[in-house]
């Protein structure tokens, strides 16, 4: 009797988590399955979306967007995208290098300053002479650390090695181009230079670049939302009056909002060569481009696991052993995936608020187990 009791508590606990795929709908095995991956995993709210040939086939939301009103989380609900923000930032990006306003292989410094600033060359200390480029950042082989920049000295004061004597405290050893090290500052440092160059902060950048014309609801602060109140994350970092180059940097790599459905968007956008709706949001190149090793181009002697901020994954379990590309986000609380196959054309987009992911175990692909398990299940139910 007691066992009986133990699992009827359990079912009514789980009931308002699992209403929300589809209203007055019966919830499927599947949809069982995804609620039961997001409580096995200790998560508040979540989303998962999957497309499949340029149609969102699945969509489930999870949990409670505030637990203590017991709002319970929708598809209208925005998810911050810790890292998964960085292919946000570089898609809008490559709109830039495409109307031939950034080349990939010029020094940043020729981009990196205002309108009333002169441009600088941009180098690491121990290699005054090596110019640090667009492609060294969005490949992650700039040799910038990851961890060491601060609102002071500031980006550009660090990059300017004409105006001080340089800080090799934020540059790893070696030389920019020859070497693999994931850096969040020197993504970060894409969304300045986005700034930069059109003048515009950058939601108001990346929302004329991608964002209004893919019809998306999205920004870098929620204040830029149509709905701030809907946001699950508590993490909000507010802009400043004016552009600030040397401090804006935290936006672009970790900071961008999104609803799950948008965020599957950008992921089937890509997956089928810069086409959405019929409407050509970048060209085929371009996007070939950022799934492209970036070995040999560039001054990169190195093959990092990035293209152009688009993560390159070979997962053996899964997919036939080919690659598959997107970008997986984690930080403090937040645990997003974005993955994406041009061959099968199947998309997957996760986006949650969980314990904390660092404490899951990295399963194939070096994704975290909740982002694994449920690409997974998603590939085998609706991928094959």
């Amino acid at each position: 009797m007691k066992r009986l009791l133990s699992l009827f508590l359990v079912f009514a606990l789980l009931l308002p988590f699992c209403a929300f795929a589809e209203e007055d709908a019966e919830p499927s095995a599947f949809d069982h399955s995804v609620d039961s991956l997001f409580s096995q995993y200790r998560t508040r709210c979540g989303e998962i979306v999957v497309a499949k040939e340029g149609e969102i086939i699945y969509q489930r939301s999870y949990g409670w967007a505030d637990p203590e009103k017991k709002t319970p989380a929708t598809p209208d609900h925005y998810y911050r995208l810790a890292s998964v923000s960085k292919i946000v930032t570089a898609t809008a990006f490559m709109r830039l290098v495409e109307f031939g306003l950034v080349d990939l292989d010029e020094n940043i410094g020729e981009y990196l300053h205002l309108a009333d600033e002169k441009p600088f060359f941009a180098a690491s200390p121990r290699y005054k002479k090596v110019g640090i480029t667009p492609r060294m950042l969005m490949s992650h082989t700039a040799c910038i650390w990851c961890d060491k920049f601060s609102p002071r000295p500031g980006v550009t004061k660090a990059l300017d090695l004409q105006k001080n004597k340089g800080h090799k405290e934020y540059f790893y050893d070696d030389k920019p181009g020859t070497a693999y090290h994931y850096s969040n500052y020197g993504a970060g440092i894409l969304g300045c230079m986005m700034e930069a160059v059109t003048g515009k902060r950058l939601d108001d950048a990346a929302a004329d670049l991608l964002f209004d014309r893919m019809g998306i609801d999205a920004g870098y602060s929620p204040e830029y939302l149509k709905v701030p109140g809907n946001t699950t994350s508590n993490v909000v970092r507010e802009y400043g009056e004016t552009i600030d180059l040397d401090n804006d940097y935290v936006f672009g790599y970790g900071n961008c909002y999104m609803k799950c459905s948008d965020l599957c968007k950008i992921g089937m956008m890509l997956c089928d060569g810069g086409l959405f709706e019929g409407e050509r949001i970048l060209e085929a190149e371009t996007v070939q481009e950022m799934m492209s090793s970036q070995k040999g181009k560039g001054g990169i002697t190195v093959d990092p696991p990035y293209g152009l901020n688009v993560l390159r994954v070979d997962f053996s379990k899964l997919f036939d052993g080919r690659l598959v590309y997107g970008h997986q986000g984690v930080i403090d609380n937040i645990l997003c995936l974005l993955i994406f196959d041009p061959e099968s054309r199947f998309v997957f987009a996760m986006t949650s608020v969980c314990r904390d992911p660092m404490e899951q175990i990295k399963v194939d692909g070096g994704l975290r187990a909740l982002d694994f398990y449920l690409l997974r299940a998603a590939w085998n139910e609706f991928g094959k």
